[in-house]
């Protein structure tokens, strides 16, 4: 398996180039770049170059050369990492207006339609082919953007015209399903037979192979395009994509798309996952976090990207003359700092790539900023090619096979992944979020001392043989959300419960239950999980505590990083065969007291620690 780069990147939309000149003046010499032909959400052109691709088969260059050209000038060392935009264009959407051919608002629908396939393929080639003519020795990576803010994601709310229509009935009959004539009706997709909360397999099947095909049309149509860019390059090359964010779209995830995550990562077409820091919990103090379970990219072999697009407290919220943006930001520059310093060690603790996104301009401005940045890039080059071990002992599980049975147009479906991230931040522990699929492999669930099962309803006999086997055991803790696995993938088994929990569905309050090899806790209502409660179970579970502040805390076996609002001192408990650590951004060595620390944080601050295994040196 070939050995990925962990990028270290700038971005912007907009041609920053006095930014992109002191990005190099620090080492920072990657730059993300994106050739656009259309327009985002607020119907405001991505780019400030014209477009490039004119009609069928036409095509004008000049703009995607003076935009590579203008980086260039602004850093001769620049190397790029490239978005290629699928997108409709405005002239396409009104050739294929009758089908349904706007792939920024349709996706699914769009990526049926053979004339849509046909041409925007073409215009890939023609686009890949004059950039690695001209720029191909500096280009690091591709990476295919369609859909919703060109991050794969659907907005067709399942509608489908004549060819999305055709595209499920030819997938029903590759699977060997029932073909129907036509796909579910609205009142059908949106019918949630269990609780007006899970979609029941056995009068729901329908919807629920709809809502899969659905996912998989996108990851199809991914590995298409990612393939098709390989093998025009006829050279070594990394493919990213947006995809997988099932721990951040709330109930959206199913409607758009994004939950074949495995068997995109499992295809070799993509070699890294991108997604924005999650939206919901980045403010100082909260533990910020990705979209996409990091468990389950390391089982195949893949990286990941993390787009820091984390707006400062001096970004710019100005798109046109027009459309101005009042966004959630950092407040001055300390949160800034201590910000970007928190997503830049959640990256370097769990081996990602990263890019800082300067969206519309002015995010990175400040002496003290770019400063900061410098002794990052610094850290950057010195520890980003470690592969130390993750030190979590907790993992949140998610399931995608589950996670398309919830009702996705209801209020609350985010209490199932995105509000268990942030809970699970604040415990005093490092987590990781991993697919249950990821632990029925061998040895896989040793590691961990408590399990959250946050979506896993649906487990056919295979999988939950392989559960008794390889997880329900070695004297681990399983909490159990809502609902034990009582889909079997035919009918509702309400009986799983209680074999699996312990105690019958809907049970009120968290109830434990005590077996040989392992013990169970069941909470039925997600929503009355809090951080005490949670503390205390999986300090229960011998979980080790890393701090008594409700603060995240990032840790491998080489590194730790400690993240908090408030300043004031702290003790800060480090694991038994941890003597001394060296603080990374200060240089400040400390010797240990019975592994303890008291350690002066200042208001706000992230720390970062290298962790040494005695006291006479690195370890």
């Amino acid at each position: 398996m070939k050995k990925l780069r962990r990028f270290f990147a700038y971005r912007s939309f907009w041609p920053e180039l006095e930014t992109v000149r002191r990005f190099g003046e620090i080492g920072i010499n990657t730059v993300a770049v994106f050739p656009s032909n259309t327009c985002n959400s607020l119907g405001e052109p991505y780019s400030k170059y014209p477009p490039n691709w004119l009609w069928f088969d036409t095509y004008d260059f000049e703009p995607v050369k003076r935009q590579f050209d203008d980086l260039l000038s602004a850093n001769p060392n620049a190397e790029f990492l490239v978005m290629l935009d699928l997108n409709s264009p405005l002239w396409l959407t009104r050739q294929l207006y009758a089908v349904n051919g706007d792939s920024y608002a349709n996706l699914s629908e769009a990526v049926s339609i053979p004339r849509w396939r046909e041409a925007t393929g073409t215009y890939c080639d023609a686009l890949v082919d004059f950039l690695e003519e001209h720029y191909g020795s500096r280009i690091r990576a591709y990476i295919p953007a369609c859909g919703s803010t060109d991050e794969w994601m659907d907005l067709c709310d399942g509608g489908a015209g004549k060819y999305k229509s055709e595209r499920y009935r030819a997938w029903c009959r590759e699977k060997g399903l029932p073909v129907p004539d036509d796909v579910p009706a609205r009142s059908r997709r949106s019918r949630f037979g269990f609780e007006n909360v899970l979609r029941d397999p056995a009068t729901d099947a329908e919807s629920i192979r709809y809502w899969r095909f659905t996912s998989s049309l996108v990851c199809d149509t991914i590995r298409e395009f990612a393939d098709r860019v390989r093998k025009r390059c006829g050279r070594e090359i990394e493919l990213g994509v947006f995809y997988g964010y099932i721990l951040e779209l709330g109930g959206d995830w199913v409607k758009k798309g994004h939950l074949a995550y495995q068997e995109l990562l499992a295809s070799g077409s993509i070699d890294f996952l991108i997604s924005p820091g999650t939206y919901e919990h980045r403010k100082i103090g909260d533990g910020g976090g990705f979209m996409v379970p990091m468990g389950t990219v390391r089982r195949f072999g893949r990286n990941y990207l993390h787009e820091c697009d984390q707006r400062t407290h001096c970004f710019n919220p100005n798109l046109s003359r027009a459309v101005r943006l009042e966004f959630q930001h950092w407040q001055d520059e300390a949160e800034d700092i201590a910000g970007m310093r928190r997503e830049m060690a959640l990256s370097l603790i769990h081996h990602t790539s990263l890019w800082w996104f300067d969206m519309w301009g002015g995010y990175y401005q400040s002496p003290a900023v770019f400063d900061n940045l410098a002794r990052m890039k610094e850290l950057w080059d010195r520890y980003s090619g470690d592969d130390s071990p993750g030190r979590a002992e907790i993992a949140l599980v998610v399931d995608p096979d589950g996670a398309a049975l919830v009702n996705d147009e209801a209020a609350g479906a985010d209490r199932f992944h995105r509000d268990l991230c942030h809970l699970l931040n604040r415990v005093g522990a490092p987590f990781e979020a991993v697919s249950f699929d990821d632990l029925l492999e061998p040895g896989a669930a040793e590691k961990y001392k408590f399990l959250v099962f946050a979506s896993i309803f649906e487990l056919n006999e295979e999988r939950l043989r392989r559960y008794r086997e390889r997880i329900a055991g070695g004297g681990r803790t399983i909490l159990w959300l809502y609902a034990a696995g009582i889909s079997d993938g035919i009918q509702i088994q309400l009986e799983r419960n209680r074999e699996l929990a312990g105690v019958p569905f809907g049970t009120p309050g968290l109830s434990l239950t005590e077996y040989d090899s392992h013990r169970t806790l069941y909470l039925c209502r997600p929503e009355e999980l809090t951080v005490p409660l949670l503390r205390q179970a999986v300090r229960d579970a011998g979980v080790h505590i890393w701090t008594e502040e409700e603060a995240p805390v990032f840790a491998n076996a080489r590194l730790a990083a400690f993240h908090t609002a408030r300043g004031g001192e702290r003790s800060l408990m480090f694991p038994a065969e941890v003597a001394a650590v060296t603080e990374l951004f200060s240089g400040r060595r400390f010797e240990l007291r019975n592994h303890c620390l008291a350690y002066p944080f200042d208001t706000p601050d992230t720390v970062l620690f290298e962790l040494h295994a005695d006291s006479s040196g690195p370890r």
